[in-house]
């Protein structure tokens, strides 16, 4: 009788060892017979719950839990609320597996590997059908899963934050000498503030919750941003001008902590996948249907919306060049080489 009874113990302890090893965020674990783990999950990602973004995350949430029959439940965080409010830390935090899964954009990981500058290099993409071809669907986004997933996280996707529009209080923008004078509010990435200051204009780093204010008071001119972050803000309230010219594309990363990752049974590994994929293209196809009606609205809102000439984007690309020299020896000739860039 002892015997037995010793036995039950050990059994348990066993059955408790297996199941109560957490993942990452969430108090995940997989299961030794390849049934799978559970537990709750927490998603972070950076914009407002209005944003496009959240389409990735609804997607996704919804994806796993029904792809795993409810063994694992996702909840989303808006706002970087879980790093209160910091992007930075943000990124640490999917990094070093607080949270179990993220959505950013590829410039929070340029601080990690300079190489991934070359996402968002100014003109490095022309339309969403070269960025199709060359990034989600092509060899550079190939390499980019590649340099984020050796940061330690799993990618599961890419995603679009799209492309970025210039906006200002001040006059209409269609030549480089536009910009000259006028303060913009631009993130901290390095060769966005590097180009801002090639076409003569006093770029000045914030966070994005500072940005509706700062234009308000004046504080700044204007800002740069995809429609999508320019609408949910309302920034339509205290800007006069947009000018679409297309100048860098945003792209978005879809992780999942490697701590949970490595949790996973291989069959839950297959429907993070699944639900990755369909999270992003669902998050892509909304994104490119909301720009049409971004612009309509803030043109209803008072904005005047510039579309450039061939000529006058040309301009701008003349302009924005001395940035690739610059950028050369951090990127490297070989990753420029695979997004269909070569130095003469």
């Amino acid at each position: 009788m002892k015997k037995k009874w010793l036995a039950g113990i050990l059994s348990a302890v066993m059955v408790f060892s297996v199941t109560g090893c957490g993942g990452g965020g969430g108090d995940t674990a997989a299961s030794s017979d390849g049934a799978g783990g559970s537990g709750e999950l927490k998603m972070s990602y950076t914009t407002s719950e209005t944003s496009v973004w959240r389409v990735a995350c609804e997607e996704m949430a919804k994806a796993v839990e029904e792809g795993t029959d409810g063994r694992y439940t996702v909840s989303i965080y808006a706002n970087e609320q879980l790093a209160g409010g910091a992007m930075d830390q943000g990124t640490q935090m999917i990094l070093d597996g607080t949270v179990d899964l993220d959505l950013r954009s590829v410039t929070n990981y340029t601080l990690y590997d300079p190489a991934l500058f070359a996402v968002v290099m100014p003109f490095m993409f022309s339309s969403n059908e070269d960025v199709d071809a060359r990034l989600l669907n092509g060899p550079a986004g190939d390499l980019v899963k590649e340099r984020v997933e050796a940061l330690g996280v799993k990618v599961l996707g890419l995603a679009e934050n799209g492309f970025r529009s210039v906006t200002n209080s001040k006059r209409e923008i269609r030549t480089p000498a536009d910009l000259s004078g006028m303060k913009f509010r631009v993130p901290a990435t390095a060769c966005w503030v590097d180009t801002f200051k090639l076409f003569g204009a006093d770029p000045t780093v914030m966070t994005f919750s500072e940005v509706f204010t700062a234009l308000q008071q004046g504080a700044i001119d204007g800002q740069e941003n995809p429609t999508d972050p320019i609408v949910s803000a309302k920034l339509y309230e205290v800007q006069s001008y947009l000018t679409k010219w297309n100048y860098a594309y945003d792209c978005l990363i879809l992780t999942c902590s490697q701590k949970l990752w490595d949790s996973l049974s291989e069959e839950d590994k297959a429907v993070f996948e699944a639900a990755g994929e369909a999270a992003c293209k669902a998050e892509v196809t909304a994104s490119r249907e909301a720009d049409e009606g971004n612009f309509k609205l803030m043109e209803e809102n008072g904005m005047t919306i510039t579309e450039l000439t061939d000529e006058e984007m040309q301009a701008f690309k003349d302009a924005a060049a001395p940035i690739y020299e610059s950028y050369r020896e951090q990127i490297g000739d070989d990753v420029f080489e695979v997004f269909g860039y070569t130095f003469e």
